[in-house]
């Protein structure tokens, strides 16, 4: 599922929860109980007064952490050498790193949208031959090499507190990461 899907799913289930919850508030008091006063109105959002909806636009941790999620999976799958997952995980990884290009071109006045483009090219490259070549070798080089550009870039930010390593165990202990079929 893309982060594009995940979003919409989250923006129906909230919507869904918020219509519940509102006809739950909007029902009648009980015969015996007595009277309460309306609380009062508030004003719509500036969107939904002007007639259109508001879009939600994850920020950049929730776009970082989608990232880091897809980086915990790439690892397992290299290790288990399920090369067709690897690829998924790291399909996934560009396909979000280009949402943050998108969507969140600069940070902190840095051009983030080149500085990530700078590892799509080089380190991502390197890691998509590994994965084709099923190169398990390549590819710990490679991932190793991908942590270090990630880490690279946070010092870059202002955020080396952030730092990237070699996952220890799956982050979803429920995957089996071993190649099936």
């Amino acid at each position: 599922m893309s982060l594009r899907s995940f979003s919409i799913a989250v923006a129906v289930a909230v919507v869904s929860i918020s219509a519940a919850f509102g006809q739950i508030v909007a029902q009648p008091p009980a015969a015996s109980a007595p009277p309460v006063s309306a609380p009062p109105a508030l004003a719509p959002p500036a969107a939904a007064a002007a007639g259109k909806a508001k879009v939600y636009v994850p920020g950049l941790e929730q776009f970082m952490n989608a990232i880091l999620m897809e980086h915990n999976k790439l690892w397992f799958a290299g290790r288990a050498r399920n090369w067709e997952l690897a690829a998924y995980e790291l399909g996934e990884m560009k396909e979000i790193m280009g949402d943050v290009q998108d969507f969140v071109p600069v940070f902190k006045n840095l051009p983030l949208a080149d500085m990530l483009d700078a590892v799509i090219v080089k380190e991502i490259a390197d890691l998509e031959k590994a994965i084709a070549a099923k190169d398990g070798k390549a590819f710990v080089a490679g991932y190793d090499r991908l942590n270090a550009a990630c880490n690279a870039c946070h010092q870059g930010t202002e955020n080396g507190f952030v730092v990237i390593k070699r996952p220890s165990a799956p982050a979803f202990t429920n995957q089996d990461y071993r190649p099936h079929r």
